[in-house]
């Protein structure tokens, strides 16, 4: 059913202040398109004129003023009230169903679970209701994914990791990864991540926690609740890294190293020191710049 921009107000809760009529999808600020719903920090005249050659078009906005010529709903944060909008009425219903490509062992796949195109999952895998887990990705043993997450394209998870030890000739033997991997519900893991094996206890993935494209997470790491880990992350085997954190960009961080509760992680980043709560922390070595 196509919303009105009287039940978008509604489900935010707030006043519609203009006409109501259907939003049948979103646009931005820069391409206002009738008939559509967009989001804005600040609104000049340019914006304004060209969102009201458009209309009508439902404007999200934080404005001290409430009275536009075209429709709108006043905000604290409208790029998390336009985030909540388009998923609740423009994504596409999670549809259960399981590629005919792809291959499932002895594994636990929940109720409303869809599987793309030449998935691997091996024996012993669970798989929790309503995940989507999309083309090409590989899950092996030992791993529990929890409810409502998204594994995106040709991700690897629970392959053993990069660990050894020289005997007496210095010949390098592997170190066995049997833990395999946990991860908790509402987590979104990006394409092309890997997140390795444990040793002998898992590597724990928490709830909440998002992953961008090209992340690595190596044995036994444990990452808290709500983190969210951007592009080309390096996170080396044993780092703990806590909850709500931002590690960005290009980051490495070296072994057994703690990142505590709230720490920001700036672009680029060398880790080789824990990294205490709420501090920020940037640059090659990483050096704390504020704390909070």
């Amino acid at each position: 059913m196509t919303p009105t921009a009287n039940d978008i107000a509604s489900f935010l809760g707030v006043a519609l202040h203009g006409k109501d009529f259907e939003v049948v999808g979103a646009c931005t600020l820069e391409n206002p398109k009738m008939g559509k719903i967009l989001f804005a920090r600040k609104l000049d005249q340019n914006h304004i004129s060209s969102i009201a050659e458009n209309a009508p078009i439902l404007v999200i906005h934080n404005s001290a003023i409430s009275s536009y010529p075209f429709s709108s709903v006043q905000v604290d944060s409208p790029r998390l009230a336009f985030a909540r909008i388009v998923q609740k009425y423009f994504v596409p219903e999670n549809v259960a169903e399981i590629s005919s490509s792809a291959k499932i062992g002895n594994a636990h796949i929940g109720k409303g679970v869809r599987i793309g195109h030449h998935v691997v999952i091996e024996d012993g895998v669970t798989v929790n209701e309503n995940t989507v887990i999309d083309h090409n990705v590989v899950i092996y043993r030992n791993v529990v994914i929890g409810r409502n997450c998204h594994i995106k394209s040709n991700t690897t998870i629970g392959a053993k990791g990069f660990g050894f030890e020289r005997d007496e000739a210095g010949i390098p033997i592997a170190m066995p990864h049997l833990g395999g991997v946990v991860i908790g519900s509402d987590v979104e893991i990006g394409a092309n991540n890997t997140i390795v094996s444990g040793t002998v206890e898992p590597t724990v993935i928490g709830d909440y926690v998002k992953t961008d494209d090209h992340v690595h997470i190596a044995h036994n790491v444990k990452v808290g609740a709500r983190t969210l880990i951007t592009a080309c992350a390096e996170i080396s085997g044993s780092v703990r890294i806590g909850s709500d954190c931002w590690i960005g960009p290009n980051v490495s961080i070296i072994n057994s190293i703690e990142i505590m509760d709230k720490a920001f992680v700036g672009i680029g980043a060398v880790v080789t020191k824990n990294v205490p709560s709420e501090a920020t922390v940037a640059g090659n070595p990483a050096k704390i710049l504020k704390t909070i």
